[in-house]
């Protein structure tokens, strides 16, 4: 990573997490409510056989009711856990037992590992947090490169998998500084719109 993106990326974080803090809760969950709406209608959701889930931070776009609806659908739900360098997921239920990591996320502490190549393709969503995005799929997380690498591995596996961001709008930005590594999203929802990347 070149001084220049690492510089801009920094400076990123510093106002998306400023944005976010100044969200009072009551709009938060209100514009929350909103994302996981306009993602449980779209039809590449409701089609999707398994759903890639991660458990929000109290900032981010609250999940919760994404992981009731798609249950309740009969789909098949998987969280991320950190394990080292690398997010496994791991399938999940209403039964499902959950622990802090070290970076304060709740993570499944058992369940069934997911398997991305399967025969037959199953469609599968993943479905991502971050802290900025713009119009071109850029995509800004926290910095560990977790969700990047993940992405990337699982692209070169399973060739049908589809990358969505929850998003409130005042994360949208005119661009993410991206590096080589960087993946790019699908799709992003905020409380405002639907945003179909162009190429993707």
């Amino acid at each position: 990573m070149t001084s220049s993106i690492a510089a801009a990326k920094k400076r990123l974080r510093s106002v998306a997490r400023e944005r976010l803090a100044s969200v009072p809760p009551a709009e938060r969950q209100a514009k929350s409510a909103l994302v996981a709406e306009r993602v449980a209608r779209l039809d590449i959701v409701r089609r999707a056989e398994r759903l890639l889930l991660h458990r929000a931070l109290p900032s981010e776009v609250a999940t919760e009711g994404l992981l009731a609806v798609a249950l309740a659908r009969g789909q098949r739900v998987f969280a991320p856990r950190v394990d080292g360098s690398r997010l496994t997921f791991l399938e999940i239920g209403l039964a499902t037992r959950w622990h802090h990591s070290a970076l304060g996320i709740l993570e499944p502490e058992t369940g069934e590992a997911l398997a991305l190549a399967t025969p037959g393709g199953l469609k599968t969503v993943l479905l991502m947090p971050g802290l900025a995005f713009d119009e071109k799929g850029g995509r800004l997380g926290r910095g560990g490169g977790h969700y990047d690498r993940f992405l990337r591995e699982a692209r070169r596996q399973d060739g049908g998998l589809v990358a969505i961001a929850m998003a409130f709008e005042l994360q949208m930005v005119a661009d993410v500084a991206r590096d080589a590594h960087d993946e790019l999203v699908d799709w992003i929802v905020t409380e405002a719109r639907v945003v179909a990347i162009a190429g993707r």
